[in-house]
């Protein structure tokens, strides 16, 4: 199987071993790559931009995508598993600030300012919310993010639980840079498949066995793997 991916660390990036090479890993990888064992199959990950693997699915050069978000568009060429992670954002502020607000909304109402991250959805609900407080809302990409609300700049910013505590230990600001404990977004992502390479019935065994994984203890280490320690 050829599977696309593009550099997002903690789900697809390239590690150095201890004997000075690169190494991919990743949950997102791990995860397809056991998924696949199960079903006697073999990946061959090929690193390149994002767009290119969406083009590559529905040309049928790319077989797999990985930690993709369902939309219409991308359902008339690809097919999608089920969900294997949660895919949950936070709002992420100063460790020496404090908001008593238990929403974004609420929190937005107070006056605060946004930082979000340039082409990335967030769903239909907080996407109404942005628009609604566009002036108060900076798009930008994730790390200009951190720096901005290290600055002053911003009052947060939304970030994937996942990705966002590697960019900033990555950064250095691990300890300037908390979630606040408000629930914000939470929108499942997919495994794609490319229509012109696999069949609904391949899709449909693969999603048997991915019920049976994410049962399994090796799930549960995979995602605690780099899942942060909270």
């Amino acid at each position: 199987m050829r599977v696309g991916f593009d550099n997002w660390p903690p789900y697809h990036y390239y590690a150095g071993t201890a004997a000075g090479q690169k190494e991919l890993r990743g949950f997102a990888v791990e995860a397809l790559t056991a998924m696949l064992k199960r079903l006697d199959c073999k990946a061959s990950y090929v690193e390149m931009p994002w767009k290119r693997v969406l083009h590559g699915l529905s040309l049928g050069s790319v077989d797999i995508a990985m930690e993709a978000y369902f939309n219409e568009d991308r359902a008339r060429y690809a097919w999608f598993s089920d969900a294997y992670n949660p895919g949950r954002s936070a709002l992420w502020i100063r460790k020496s600030s404090s908001y008593p607000e238990t929403d974004l909304a609420s929190w937005l109402a107070s006056g605060h300012t946004l930082g979000i991250t340039k082409d990335y959805y967030y769903g239909a609900e907080i996407s109404e919310l942005l628009r609604r407080y566009a002036a108060q809302v900076s798009v930008v990409n994730d790390e200009q993010n951190y720096g901005k609300l290290v600055l002053g700049r911003i009052d947060g910013f939304l970030g994937d639980v996942l990705a966002t505590p590697w960019g900033l230990k990555e950064e250095g600001l691990s300890d300037l840079i908390v979630p606040h404990t408000m629930a914000v977004y939470e929108a499942p992502t997919f495994f794609m498949f490319s229509r012109k390479r696999l069949s609904p019935e391949f899709v449909s065994a693969f999603n048997r066995e991915l019920a049976e994984f994410k049962a399994t203890n090796e799930y549960d280490i995979i995602w605690r793997r780099y899942a942060p320690a909270s």
